[in-house]
């Protein structure tokens, strides 16, 4: 479960990139774990920011918050 937050997380920062976009500019990019995290991203997004896309996220002592473009926030817990 820590595995898949921490990869929302990091998926969070690059939530405005499109796959080919995230994959071209890391070096060496394991495609599966691109994939993982941007779908990830793409299903909060979607779930929560009614996709418009993250603003920003803050990492908590017990949880991540996510803040949407829209100013809407969650949190997940870690």
């Amino acid at each position: 479960m820590k595995k898949i937050l921490m990869m929302a997380v990091i998926a969070a920062s690059v939530a405005g990139c499109s796959s080919i976009e995230t994959a071209e500019s890391m070096p060496n990019p394991d495609q599966r774990v691109v994939d993982s995290r941007l779908n990830i991203s793409t299903d909060l997004n979607a779930t929560y920011c009614e996709g418009k896309g993250f603003e920003k996220y803050m990492e908590r002592e017990k949880y991540y918050t996510f803040t949407c473009k829209d100013g809407a926030f969650f949190n997940i817990a870690k």
